[in-house]
């Protein structure tokens, strides 16, 4: 009887110390290597101003389909959507930034620029070109 209770005890503390080696291998994994698929979360904001003057831009649709991104410039030329973290892994993505007020704030050239996974991380800066004052 004894005998049985030993090898029942030994069967366990095995399947205990390996369930604990395999979780802590887990751990030490993620922790060198990251998030499976190396997935990052990003908040997609950023400045669009005037390439010659710096100044701010107010009134461009800042897109990006890869990552279902829109908004439009405030006064300050800001773009954000501090509401929605986005998921994406480390590639490029295509953002595309558009002149949707021409007679209220100016002409601006249509934008198409790529931007890293790396760079989402942080605020975005874009320059756009006045083509021609307000009407």
């Amino acid at each position: 009887m004894f005998k049985y209770l030993k090898e029942k005890k030994q069967k366990l503390l095995r399947f205990l110390f390996g369930s604990f080696s395999f979780t802590a291998l887990m751990f030490a994994f993620q922790a060198c290597y990251g998030m499976p698929g190396n997935q990052m979360e990003a908040i997609i904001q950023g400045r669009v101003s005037d390439v010659e003057t710096n100044e701010p831009v107010e009134g461009l649709m800042v897109v990006s389909e890869d990552v279902s991104f829109v908004d439009t410039t405030d006064h300050n030329g800001v773009f954000s959507d501090a509401e929605k973290r986005y998921l994406y892994d480390l590639q490029e993505f295509r953002f595309t930034v558009t002149d949707i007020d021409s007679t209220e704030h100016g002409q601006y050239e249509t934008l198409d620029t790529m931007v890293y996974g790396s760079d989402l991380t942080q605020p975005l800066q874009f320059k756009v070109k006045k083509v021609s004052d307000a009407q």
